[in-house]
């Protein structure tokens, strides 16, 4: 731990010290991408632009995704759709020590731009970002911190990064991107996964990829300009062992399985109860029902009611939807066969599409949660219906 410290030492001191033997005519501009933190919005990490400029009194990083969380009407603008977000700049050294405190790495890649290209990029930021605040609606995938840098440098270097990056790719949609980066979390993966719809499952472009901070500057390091690299230098400011996502897609398969496996089993055993105590075993199933009905509110009220474009068309609500709060009614009351029937067709076609790889959504996680929960209800609605009704 102290060499490495040392180690981080010593390359920042080198890299304050070339800075200070620069002539006022050669600014710097470097690319600082952070790694993943502990809230959720700090899960995907964040990127900014730093730039240095002797002659200017320039050396202040510039970023975007910033929010008012204290802003009147903030939090159901945010539940709406409705997402102002702004950019801000700040000294370099207390935006490097804000993230230091929360212990996330910090990776700097020095860039090969010219004088000129600094200068422009410089006033497309100031431009961007004052008089604070400019809000702009904000796209967890579409309009975010790192795709404003993406578009701004894109903008510098005369398109060449969009016609490089447009040609390849992705390593991973966005969905193995969120996979692998809420894996670390049972609960907050499942409900995040739960949400999102269809436009997360297409296949994307090395530039569609770039909304991620670290695939903004994984690209970067294989961009050409002038027949030589972009990036000229890569310096770690800050490193950390404790939030180190996955490189691939993954979930917690075993865990979802036998979560949804131990429901399923206490549900039949609590309706195997004696006969004549028809609200003791009762009361577990509805009690089921009741969360997966509640919790389908979620998925279609976002589709439907909101702005948030990523949870549209989302066809989890085939099993996670409000139908389930009608097993609340007698499971020999008139129509419950013919719900029951619905709710088995829509949560086999559910089983078909988001359980299946390669369909429309793909959803495996979940699927192994919820299915034999889904199941086991309409298995336990049926065999109550079929008992005699007793006092």
């Amino acid at each position: 731990m102290i060499r490495r410290r040392l180690r981080l030492a010593a390359l920042w001191l080198a890299l304050l010290m070339g800075g200070a033997q620069l002539s006022a005519s050669e600014p710097e501009a470097w690319l600082l991408t952070y790694g993943p933190g502990a809230e959720v919005w700090e899960l995907f990490g964040h990127n900014a632009i730093w730039l240095r400029d002797e002659e200017r009194g320039l050396d202040h990083s510039f970023s975007f995704g910033y929010f008012e969380l204290d802003r009147p009407g903030f939090h159901l603008d945010f539940a709406r759709g409705i997402m102002l977000y702004f950019g801000a700049a700040a000294p370099i050294e207390r935006e490097l020590a804000f993230y230091r405190a929360r212990d996330r790495s910090i990776k700097a890649q020095r860039l090969a731009l010219s004088s000129s290209q600094v200068n422009e990029l410089h006033r497309l930021l100031d431009e961007a970002i004052f008089p604070a605040p400019q809000y702009y609606q904000y796209d967890y995938f579409f309009a975010n911190c790192s795709t404003w840098l993406r578009d701004l440098l894109d903008q510098v270097l005369d398109g060449a990064l969009r016609q490089t990056l447009q040609s390849e790719p992705a390593r991973l949609n966005f969905r193995d991107h969120t996979r692998r980066l809420t894996a670390h979390d049972f609960w907050l993966h499942h409900g995040i996964l739960a949400l999102l719809g269809t436009e997360i499952d297409q296949p994307r472009t090395a530039w569609e990829e770039a909304f991620l901070p670290e695939a903004l500057a994984e690209s970067l390091d294989w961009q050409l300009v002038n027949e030589g690299p972009l990036v000229t230098e890569t310096v770690w400011l800050h490193e950390t062992d404790q939030f180190d996502p996955p490189r691939d897609a993954t979930g917690r398969p075993l865990a979802s399985a036998a979560l949804g496996l131990a429901i399923a089993v206490a549900l039949w055993l609590a309706s195997m109860t004696r006969r004549g105590r028809a609200v003791r075993r009762r009361w577990p199933s509805r009690l089921a029902a009741t969360v997966l009905g509640l919790l389908g509110l979620a998925p279609v009220g976002m589709w439907l009611f909101t702005g948030h474009e990523a949870t549209h068309n989302n066809l989890m609500v085939l099993i996670l939807n409000p139908l389930w709060l009608l097993l609340w009614r007698r499971p020999d009351a008139v129509g419950q066969a013919a719900i029951r029937y619905l709710l088995a067709v829509l949560t086999l076609a559910g089983a078909v599409i988001l359980f299946l790889p390669g369909l429309i959504q793909d959803r495996p996680d979940q699927m192994l949660l919820l299915l034999p929960v889904a199941l086991m209800l309409l298995m336990v609605d049926r065999r109550q219906a079929a008992d005699k009704p007793s006092s």
